[in-house]
C-alpha cells in the first residue's frame, strides 16, 4: 500500500496523470475515422460501438459467433465479421480496440500491429470519449450494472441527459449506451485494471471483494488499485462504509460514505420486503429524509439505490422527487430477471457468479417464500472456481435442490484438477440438500421433468445460462401442454 501511496499523494486533484489516454487524443483528432473493434459482440464493445457510431465514425468489427448484441448492431447499420481473420484488417483501419476477452494472439490484433495500425484498449478509448464530460465512474466487485443504470435513468427523469455507458442492458431502455449532452454515466471495469484509465469527476465504489485475483494475485493489490482509482477522481469519492476496505479508501480522499452501518452519512434503516418491493427509511447524518421504495428485489438492490442517493445529495438535487422517480425503474437484464411463470413455476435469469452475488440473490429469493429454491448454477472460469472453491462451498446453503453444470470457461484455458468434480464435492461438503452434476447438454431434457408447482427455479452464472434456461423453460412449457 505505501507504494501506492508514494505514487499517487503527490497528484493534486484534477491533475490528470500520464496515460495511454494522451495517445488517444492524438490519434483520435488525426484524422481517424475507421474504427475496427474485435470482440465486437460483448456487452461492453457493443456499447462502443454505438458510442462511437453516435460521434460520427466508421464502426466495424468482428466476434466468435453471433448474438443478440451483433444482431443490434447489425441493424444499427454497423458491419460485424462472423470470426476473427487477418484479411478482415484493411489497410483503411484507422484505429483497432479490443475488449479484455481478447487475447494478445488474436489474428486481427497481431495483423493490425504488423500493418503499424494503432491499437488501443476498450478502457482507454471509452475515456477519450468521456474526457470531456462531467463523468460519473461506477467502480466495485458486485452491483457496478444495476447502480449504472438507476444512476442513468434518475438523470434522465429529472431531466439531464447524460451519455451513457452501461455492463448490461437496462430494461427501461433498447440498448446499453448512448450519447448525451452533459454527464456521462459509465460502468468501469477493474477486472483488467482498466478502469484506471480513467479520471472521473465523481466515481462510486460499491464494494471490494475477492474477485478477479487471477490479475491482481492478491487482495491488497486489487485495494491498491481501488485507492488509486479514488485517487484519480476529481471531486468525489461515494462509497459503501459498510465494506472495510471501501472504509479505508474513504478515509484517505475524504469520501462520502452510504450504506446500512451507523457509521455512514447516507444511510438505509429498517430494511423490509413488501409488494413485490424493497422498502427502507433514508438517514441523512442520522436525520429522516425520507421512505424509500424500489421495486427491485434484495437488500444489495437498496444498498445501489442509497450509492445514486447519495450522489443526488452531493449533486444538491431534491430527494424527494428522486425518490419519486425509482417506482418507475425495471431493473437490468440478468439480474433476477423473471423469465416465465407457467403452471405454478417461476424461472428466474440472474448473472450472479461469485458467492458473495449468489448468498445476496438466494437470500433476495427466499423473501418471495418459494416451496422449493432450485438453483442450477453455471460456474465461471477456472480461475475463480480455484481461487473461491472454500467460498463456492458455504454459499448454496439457502438452496433446496442444485444442479451443477458444466465450467463456463470464458477462453480461459483448464486448470488441472479443477473442473465440475472438485466443485461439486467442495459444496457436498457443508450442503444438505440435493445436489447433482448434470452436464450442460442434458439440463434441456433433465430439468423440466424435476421442477414442481410452486418451485422458483433459479438460474446464475455469468456465461451463456441465460440461454439454457430459455430452453429449459420451453421445454417445461412443451411437456406441460403434451396429452
Amino acid at each position: 500500500m505505501e507504494k501506492i501511496l508514494q505514487g499517487v499523494a503527490s497528484v493534486e486533484k484534477g491533475r490528470r496523470l500520464p496515460s495511454v489516454v494522451n495517445s488517444a487524443k492524438c490519434l483520435l483528432s488525426n484524422g481517424v475515422k475507421n474504427i475496427y473493434l474485435v470482440g465486437i459482440g460483448g456487452i461492453g464493445m457493443s456499447g462502443l460501438a454505438l458510442l462511437l457510431k453516435n460521434r460520427g465514425f466508421n464502426v466495424k468489427g468482428s466476434d466468435i459467433k453471433e448474438n443478440n448484441a451483433v444482431r443490434m448492431l447489425q441493424k444499427e447499420g454497423i458491419e460485424v465479421f462472423i470470426g476473427h481473420r487477418p484479411e478482415q484488417i484493411s489497410l483503411d483501419t484507422h484505429l483497432l480496440s479490443y475488449s479484455s476477452a481478447v487475447g494478445r494472439d488474436n489474428v486481427e490484433l497481431l495483423e493490425a500491429k504488423e500493418k503499424g495500425i494503432p491499437v488501443l484498449k476498450r478502457g482507454e478509448l471509452l475515456w477519450y470519449l468521456c474526457r470531456d464530460k462531467k463523468t460519473i465512474a461506477v467502480g466495485g466487485s458486485h452491483g457496478k450494472t444495476t447502480t449504472t443504470a438507476l444512476l442513468s435513468y434518475l438523470l434522465n427523469s429529472l431531466g439531464y441527459e447524460p451519455a451513457v455507458f452501461v455492463g448490461g442492458l437496462p430494461l427501461n431502455y433498447s440498448c446499453n449506451a448512448r450519447w448525451g449532452k452533459d454527464h456521462f454515466v459509465i460502468e468501469t471495469d477493474e477486472s483488467d485494471g482498466s478502469f484506471l484509465e480513467f479520471f472521473p469527476w465523481v466515481s462510486i465504489i460499491t464494494n471490494i471483494d475477492y474477485e478477479h485475483l487471477e490479475y491482481y494475485r492478491t487482495i491488497e493489490r486489487l485495494e491498491e488499485s481501488f485507492l488509486q482509482f479514488a485517487y484519480q477522481t476529481k471531486e468525489k469519492v461515494l462509497g459503501c462504509a459498510d465494506d472495510p476496505i471501501v472504509k479505508n479508501v474513504l478515509a484517505k480522499v475524504n469520501g462520502l460514505s452510504f450504506g446500512w452501518g451507523k457509521e455512514n452519512k447516507i444511510r438505509g434503516v429498517n430494511f423490509s420486503f413488501t409488494g413485490g418491493s424493497s422498502c427502507f427509511e433514508l438517514f441523512i447524518n442520522d436525520k429522516f429524509a425520507g421512505s424509500v421504495k424500489i421495486p427491485l428485489l434484495g437488500e444489495y438492490n437498496c444498498l445501489n439505490a442509497l450509492a445514486v442517493l447519495a450522489f443526488f445529495y452531493y449533486l444538491g438535487e431534491d430527494l424527494e422527487k428522486v425518490i419519486g422517480s425509482l417506482k418507475n425503474f425495471k431493473g437490468t437484464q440478468r439480474r433476477f430477471q423473471v423469465k416465465e411463470i407457467f403452471r405454478g413455476v417461476t424461472f428466474v435469469d440472474d448473472y450472479a457468479h461469485h458467492p458473495t452475488e449468489i448468498e445476496a440473490v438466494l437470500k433476495a429469493a427466499q423473501s418471495l417464500a418459494p416451496k422449493r429454491l432450485f438453483v442450477i448454477f453455471q460456474p465461471h472460469r477456472f480461475s475463480r472456481v480455484k481461487l473461491l472453491s472454500e467460498k463456492f462451498s458455504r454459499c448454496f446453503q439457502k438452496t433446496t435442490e442444485l444442479i451443477i453444470t458444466d465450467i463456463y470457461s470464458a477462453c480461459e484455458k483448464e486448470i488441472e484438477g479443477i473442473d465440475e468434480n472438485f466443485l461439486y464435492s467442495q459444496i457436498k461438503k457443508n450442503f444438505s440438500g440435493r445436489i447433482r452434476y448434470i452436464p450442460k447438454d442434458k439440463l434441456e431434457s433433465v430439468v423440466p421433468l424435476c421442477v414442481k408447482e410452486g418451485d422458483l427455479v433459479l438460474g446464475l452464472g455469468a456465461g451463456d445460462i441465460n440461454i439454457l434456461m430459455e430452453n429449459i423453460v420451453h421445454e417445461f412449457k412443451s411437456n406441460s401442454i403434451k396429452p
